[in-house]
């Protein structure tokens, strides 16, 4: 999931983690962190909904050759279409490139029962990752993360403590967390305290 800006130059404006400040608490025995957070800096987002019917603007637009199925992710290159409902979707873009996307879309979708909404800014993406990142999602989450169970490719909406989150599973022990943008300040804190036992740092 791409989060560099495209060659028309990152969109302007601050982030939603601008104002928290790169830091590392104390790594228990010297080892290194079991939870590294960074913020998927201006991440396209656009809300995608609709049937069978929106599958040729999809693949058109992204390389996706179908559908994602319950709780599922299809990612072609840096584009990631994400389930979150049977008629509903979350396409993860290029930062800069959601704003063209999403006209684009909405030309190919004139003809369609379906919609397609830029949510960049109301939405906040956030890596994580690390031995521990697990156990300390598990600490406010109530879904199973077991990694035989929550695989690759996997996602779920659910409760992060008080926040709605979706959680995008990827290779080895990372993540992608979408929140909204208002809760992201508080998704940080929580997740700097709930890793404080193995070592959190937050990149930035």
């Amino acid at each position: 999931m791409a989060s560099a800006a495209s060659d028309r130059g990152r969109p302007p404006g601050r982030t939603a983690l601008a104002g928290k400040t790169p830091r590392t608490t104390d790594v228990p025995d010297g080892a290194r962190p079991g939870l590294v957070i960074s913020e998927l800096a201006h991440l396209g987002k656009l809300n995608l909904r609709g049937g069978d019917g929106i599958v040729p603007a999809v693949r058109k637009h992204t390389g996706c050759d179908r559908l994602p199925g319950n709780n599922r992710t299809v990612t072609v290159g840096d584009r990631t279409l994400v389930w979150l409902a049977p008629d509903e979707y979350l396409l993860l873009c290029e930062a800069g490139q959601e704003g063209h996307l999403h006209s684009q879309l909405m030309i190919d979708l004139a003809s369609v029962h379906a919609a397609t909404t830029n949510v960049t800014d109301a939405l906040c993406a956030i890596s994580l990752r690390g031995p521990a990142v697990r156990q300390v999602l598990t600490k406010g989450c109530a879904i199973d993360l077991h990694p035989s169970v929550f695989t690759a490719g996997m996602c779920a909406q659910t409760m992060l403590s008080h926040a709605a989150v979706t959680l995008i599973a990827g290779e080895s022990d990372r993540f992608t967390l979408i929140c909204r943008t208002s809760f992201a300040a508080y998704v940080h804190d929580w997740l700097m305290d709930a890793g404080l036992e193995y070592g959190a740092s937050f990149r930035g």
